[in-house]
């Protein structure tokens, strides 16, 4: 009888070690020590603490009503769009061009001492003047327009990539750290049920005052380590509900549970996701951008150096009315040195222009094949802690086994569970950072756009 009292809590406790729930238990009361966390929606808590790999949290993209909503109201997209009307408003001052008439009148008297027109008259002398603009200058004039449009227009799209990308590596985080907190919940849960069938044997006296003590002090370490790890997933949802309220009222943070395929390494050949990050990359926009007004500025400063001139119109009077002037005014002015050291300046931003297009290539490239590779590995990682959280639960609840026939002490037991929790932490990790990887690449090569659209078959 004292052999079946001992077996019996320990054997339910295998059951449940050995059991994979389909989806997560309802949430369980809140320790008093964490009463201040009550606040926070509640963490799904599984039976035990050795939940199968396939019952692990899956990592999901944000809902795409959301991305839109909150892309609508982010204040740096709304800085970018308003510089984005004064590039345009620069862009149609300059096709205008700042060639403006002049209006000049001069009014003078004139007087005469020796006859026989001695006498005092009024005069006076109207001007009505504009510089021409050349057509060499007109047409440098609008290739700045456009490259300021151009311009303003990748830095809209670096913004909204920046700020996608932020956005996703929050989203991960915060999803991240409250599947930790259900792991280490759920290990605490185990912990206080085993150390209560215990302090009931302690009771009976078939269990002893050491075994009780490990127990009691594993699970008062398990219960530190979920409140730590609910503090962390608590600061992450409030710093979410800080800068993106939006998501962080998304329920549980389940985001769009149809985003699996845009959390995977893209399936393309070397040259194709070359090619396609080159075009969607924002930052390569920007300095193609910044390239293409630099050659509008080269090319206005060496329309420059052919002076606009200045053609004029004149009405006059003298003597009183008695004559009468009419004619034409033309000004040229005489380029010198510092007309040609301006074309060379703007000669010289460019060459460093196309320079700064090859690094920012470079760069990009460089990031991408980081993230593929990265993402690529984790991936591999997260397979194989699977595996090895599986082999890790088999023997986590052999060694319950042999501690409830009395085959193995409740610390080799005790080292399985701590051993099987820490498994499953690095394969939450590894899957959270497989997905965050895949979907940073996506971005970047413009398989993952705001909408969360399912990328094309080609590229899965």
């Amino acid at each position: 009888m004292t052999r079946l009292a001992r077996f019996l809590p320990a054997a339910a406790c295998l059951a449940a070690a050995l059991a994979v729930p389909a989806v997560p238990a309802a949430p369980v009361q809140v320790p008093a020590q964490a009463a201040s966390a009550a606040a926070q929606p509640p963490l799904p808590a599984p039976s035990d603490s050795a939940a199968g790999a396939a019952s692990l949290p899956q990592p999901t993209l944000p809902r795409a009503a959301l991305l839109r909503e909150l892309l609508a109201r982010s204040p740096a997209l709304a800085e970018a769009r308003a510089l984005q009307g004064a590039a345009a408003a620069q862009g149609d001052a300059l096709r205008a061009g700042s060639q403006e008439f002049t209006a000049q009148a001069q009014l003078q008297q004139r007087n005469v001492d020796e006859p026989p027109d001695n006498g005092r008259y009024d005069e006076w002398q109207l001007l009505l003047s504009r510089p021409l603009r050349l057509p060499s200058q007109a047409r440098a004039d609008a290739s700045l327009a456009g490259a300021l449009g151009q311009s303003s227009q990748a830095a809209l799209q670096v913004a909204r990539r920046g700020l996608q990308e932020q956005l996703l590596q929050a989203w991960f985080d915060a999803q991240l750290a409250r599947a930790d907190a259900a792991s280490a919940l759920a290990h605490a849960q185990l912990l206080r049920s085993q150390a209560e069938a215990v302090r009931k044997r302690l009771a009976l006296g078939d269990a002893s005052r050491l075994e009780f003590d490990q127990i009691d002090a594993e699970q008062a370490r398990a219960e530190s380590a979920w409140l730590l790890a609910r503090g962390r997933a608590d600061s992450l949802l409030a710093a979410l509900q800080a800068r993106w309220p939006l998501l962080a009222a998304d329920p549980l943070l389940r985001g769009d549970p149809d985003s699996a395929p845009s959390l995977r390494v893209p399936r393309l050949d070397d040259a194709a996701l070359r090619q396609r990050l080159l075009e969607h990359s924002a930052l390569m926009a920007q300095a193609r951008g910044a390239l293409r007004q630099a050659q509008a500025l080269a090319d206005q400063a060496s329309a420059a150096r052919t002076p606009q001139p200045t053609l004029g119109a004149y009405l006059g009077s003298e003597r009183g009315g008695r004559e009468r002037i009419v004619g034409l005014q033309l000004q040229v002015p005489f380029g010198g040195a510092a007309r040609q050291a301006r074309e060379r300046s703007a000669l010289a931003e460019l060459d460093a222009a196309q320079w700064r297009l090859h690094e920012v290539q470079a760069q990009v490239l460089q990031r991408a094949e980081e993230l593929r590779v990265q993402a690529a590995a984790q991936a591999d990682a997260a397979h194989a802690l699977r595996l090895a959280l599986q082999r890790q639960q088999l023997a986590a609840a052999r060694t319950l086994r042999a501690w409830s026939l009395g085959e193995a002490g409740i610390e080799q037991w005790l080292l399985a569970q701590r051993n099987l929790l820490d498994v499953q932490r690095q394969a939450l990790q590894a899957r959270f950072d497989a997905a965050r990887s895949a979907a940073l690449l996506r971005l970047q090569a413009g398989l993952l756009e705001t909408g969360v659209a399912a990328p094309p078959a080609a590229a899965r």
